[in-house]
């Protein structure tokens, strides 16, 4: 082997072990969702329910940005060896489903006995977090209710709704997991996806504001962060509406 051609292997081996490190510490970014909601637990245990509920929803920033870096670095090419989507599952369980559920034990959010109540959200997820066409990736959509439990936690707190009007909302939100209707994956939805990104954003950030303003510009920014989740909603069943007719 000649000079050129043993310096040629040694900087393509420098560039795949650049490359492989770069993808492993996608993962770990991934995988530092943990540490975060390790503080959120650690909070909620201690009765801090505002510092618990803001450092779960700032978890949300790692989920919606780790996707991205995924396939910007090629982690599937260059780490094979762990499955990005079965960590984010996981993650997603205990950041989306299980701690929300917590958190409405803990607050006393629910009606009695809440044990069976809350483990309405649990065993509803269980099914849609294993149904095998939960995630339209090519088509940018979920299909059932995405179990987006921390942000109707973050509702029932900032409202102070009753516990009977959010008993009613959980089971409703359950039993919707189970209907096969499809709701938008903003992360992945092929049209105007920075127009959605950008709602989602101005949406979680007047949320967190909410949690530490209080009076009139709590109900102001409540409302505000409400703006998004409805256009998510209404245009969501729109084309699932959409997606139907044109299956008949």
């Amino acid at each position: 082997m000649n000079y050129e051609s043993r310096t040629s292997s040694t900087a393509d081996q420098r560039a795949a072990a650049t490359a492989r490190t770069k993808a492993l510490l996608v993962h770990l970014y991934t995988a530092s969702t943990m540490v975060v909601l390790m503080g959120s637990t650690a909070f909620l245990l201690n009765g801090q329910l505002t510092a618990a509920l803001f450092t779960m929803l700032l978890s949300v920033v790692i989920d919606a940005t780790d996707g991205a870096l995924a396939r910007r670095f090629q982690v599937k090419l260059h780490a094979p060896e762990y499955d990005g989507r079965t960590m984010d599952d996981i993650i997603d369980y205990v950041s989306y489903v299980f701690l929300p559920t917590i958190f409405m034990f803990k607050a006393g959010m629910l009606l009695g006995p809440s044990v069976i109540f809350c483990s309405f959200p649990l065993i509803a997820s269980a099914f849609g977090f294993s149904r095998v066409d939960a995630k339209l990736d090519d088509d940018g959509f979920f299909v059932g209710f995405p179990s987006y439990w921390n942000i109707v936690v973050a509702y029932f707190y900032l409202t102070g709704s009753p516990p009977w009007l959010n008993t009613l909302i959980i089971i409703f939100l359950a039993a919707l997991v189970f209907v096969p209707t499809r709701y938008i994956y903003i992360t992945r939805f092929p049209h105007r996806r920075w127009a959605h990104l950008a709602g989602a954003s101005l949406s979680g950030i007047a949320m967190l504001a909410a949690l530490f303003i209080g009076g009139d510009m709590r109900q102001l920014l409540v409302v505000i962060s409400l703006i998004y989740p409805v256009i998510y909603t209404v245009y969501s069943l729109f084309l699932d509406l959409q997606a139907r007719k044109a299956a008949r």
